[in-house]
């Protein structure tokens, strides 16, 4: 499928009360009538080469975090990614988290490598950064995002009025979503705190709250996603970035990660165990 294509659903009984429901729900407005247009997003997804693989600011309102303006980095270099950790849009004990990967890696010359690469699950909206692709399974009541990095699977609820209470966290949290218009928009919470936002390490509580909108554009052959990132103990202020992919025909290669010893919090090795005294 090359181009954009819709599907008519008749959303009747239990369908059509969920997607009442979910319009009067959340703060963005669901279609209400019986008949909706359905955009068919399935098939395989690649971020495209934006500069660095970074989030994208929006045309107007508060962007994401910033790189720092002493580590401006060019096509085809090794420098690490540094983040601005005087950007106010920071939360003091974030700020410092930034400022501190910042000084091992420029400072002491030591590698951090992000969580994914270390074989833990990107989360959300860390997903939205993986370079490698990802392929979209649609069903009525569900998508599947799987990703080919590790091939983690993330699930999209679309049978569900609201958010599980007393929610675990969990890697990817729990996303439920529905249709408005030609855009799927997606309501995440409940992840967990041990994965990152960004290429800068950015770190995040359990109460982040992400509200993505996937939406193609160029006659299908690009898929735009503006997504809003709200945690109040980590940001000061919500903020939305845009990220951009490429359709693609290939399918996934085979990538399976190799674990490590090293935590990817802190990017730092873990104890070694060690005898206090020799077994013989």
């Amino acid at each position: 499928m090359l181009a954009m294509r819709f599907t008519r659903l008749k959303l009747t009984g239990i369908a059509g009360g969920i997607a009442l429901a979910l319009a009067s729900a959340t703060s963005y407005a669901a279609p209400q009538d019986e008949q909706s247009a359905v955009v068919d997003f399935s098939g395989y997804w690649q971020r495209n080469d934006q500069p660095f693989m970074q989030f994208l600011p929006p045309p107007n309102g508060q962007g994401p975090l910033r790189e720092h303006p002493v580590q401006k980095r060019s096509a085809g270099d090794n420098k690490p990614f540094i983040g601005d950790w005087k950007d106010p849009l920071l939360q003091p004990g974030a700020a410092q988290v930034i400022k501190d990967k910042a000084y091992r890696q420029i400072v002491d010359r030591e590698e951090i490598l992000p969580a994914h690469s270390l074989c833990w699950p990107a989360g959300v909206p860390g997903a939205l950064r993986l370079r490698e692709p990802m392929q979209f399974l649609q069903e009525l009541n569900l998508i599947t995002i799987i990703y080919q990095r590790d091939h983690t699977t993330r699930r999209i609820l679309l049978n569900q009025r609201e958010h599980t209470k007393n929610l675990k966290p969990s890697w990817y949290g729990e996303s439920i979503g529905y249709y408005d218009g030609d855009t799927l928009v997606v309501d995440t919470i409940g992840v967990d705190d041990r994965s990152t936002v960004d290429w800068y390490g950015t770190p995040h509580t359990t109460e982040i709250h992400v509200i993505e909108r996937y939406r193609m554009v160029d006659n299908g052959q690009r898929l735009q996603v503006t997504f809003t990132v709200d945690d109040p103990k980590t940001f000061t202020k919500p903020w939305t970035a845009i990220v951009n992919y490429r359709r693609m025909a290939q399918q996934f290669d085979e990538i399976v990660c190799a674990e490590n010893n090293k935590n990817a919090s802190t990017g730092q090795d873990y104890p070694v165990p060690t005898a206090a005294k020799a077994d013989f």
